[in-house]
């Protein structure tokens, strides 16, 4: 028990201390000059552009939770968009605090208020998250290409990288050995299925299969991917509006903000919450374009500091008030 729990404590101080090193590192790599403009930076921005930016991911947020509906109503629920709203930013908030629980607590807070069972919720949960990946690395790759020449650098140094790390053979053995087990599973649970508690991981499986499977059945697919568009592309004039907040950003091409938000996005997704990595990884985005590393800088904080904010703020408030507005609905339950 003592070494689980050890463990999961290290998996959150291990990325929060390596992000917090990154701001430690960057601003000790600064000039004292470069320190005052940093500073100056953060004084004369418009935050104007970074209020908008505020309330275009909230919005955002609001739709993903009222696509989220498309997928539970092709498995027979019908949840109201405030709760899937409200769960869905307990999601984020639980994140910043505890990487990677924040889709167990926004299933579970459907399950709790709407009733929809766990492992549907968690499933659909997971397939919403393996198609945003996909539109990540399609946003990722279209980046590389269109700007190739300049980021070729970059690009070949990831390559070498991983060529040093992975070995072909290794990962191909490791492939098919997962593929083994996956299968050798499979065959067991149908095998031993007889046995009560093989039989509940069976069932657990089947459900959170149901969920995986609820985009490709859903009847409003369309809508479905209207909405992940709208996200996406919400997503991308939130960071963007964001460059007119300081005078040196305020004129860069559009080049400049899809590399930046590349960057941007796969910092977090490194370092749960993106804590000193998002501003480090603006900031080289940018320098690739002529900014200097102190606006690149200043602004990678400013973009982070909006959305988190956003995020603590409406999902604290949400923790707060999902219990209040189903009131009625688990005295009916309980009833």
């Amino acid at each position: 028990m003592f070494k689980a729990k050890a463990i999961q404590l290290l998996k959150i101080i291990i990325p929060v201390g390596l992000g917090i090193y990154l701001v430690w590192h960057i601003y000790n790599q600064l000039s004292p000059d470069q320190r005052i403009d940093l500073f100056k930076a953060f004084e004369s921005a418009n935050y104007f552009w970074v209020l908008l930016s505020f309330f275009m991911g909230l919005l955002s947020h609001w739709i993903r939770g009222y696509r989220w509906k498309f997928q539970l109503e092709a498995m027979g629920y019908s949840p109201s968009t405030t709760n899937n709203f409200m769960a869905v930013m307990i999601g984020y908030v639980v994140n910043l605090a505890l990487p990677r629980v924040g889709e167990v607590s926004r299933a579970a807070a459907l399950t709790k208020y709407e009733g929809v069972p766990f492992q549907k919720s968690f499933g659909s949960i997971l397939s919403e998250r393996a198609l945003d990946f996909i539109i990540l690395l399609i946003i990722t790759f279209t980046t590389l290409l269109l700007q190739f020449e300049l980021l070729e650098k970059y690009a070949l140094e990831i390559i070498s990288v991983a060529r040093n790390q992975f070995e072909w053979p290794l990962i191909s053995v490791g492939g098919i050995a997962v593929i083994a087990l996956i299968a050798l599973g499979f065959y067991l649970l149908k095998k031993f299925s007889h046995i009560p508690l093989v039989s509940k991981i069976r069932s657990f499986i089947n459900e959170l299969l149901e969920g995986l499977r609820s985009i490709v059945r859903m009847e409003k697919r369309w809508l479905y991917l209207l909405a992940t568009l709208a996200i996406w592309g919400l997503y991308l004039a939130m960071f963007g509006v964001c460059f007119f907040a300081l005078e040196e950003t305020s004129s860069v091409g559009i080049s400049a903000i899809f590399a930046g938000f590349v960057l941007g996005s796969f910092a977090i997704v490194i370092i749960p919450g993106g804590i000193g990595a998002f501003p480090a990884g603006i900031m080289q985005a940018l320098m690739l374009y002529g900014i200097s590393a102190e606006s690149g800088f200043a602004l990678g904080w400013i973009l982070w500091f909006s959305q988190t904010i956003m995020i603590v703020l409406v999902g604290g408030l949400c923790m707060f008030l999902m219990p209040i507005l189903n009131k009625n609905r688990l005295n009916e339950q309980t009833g």
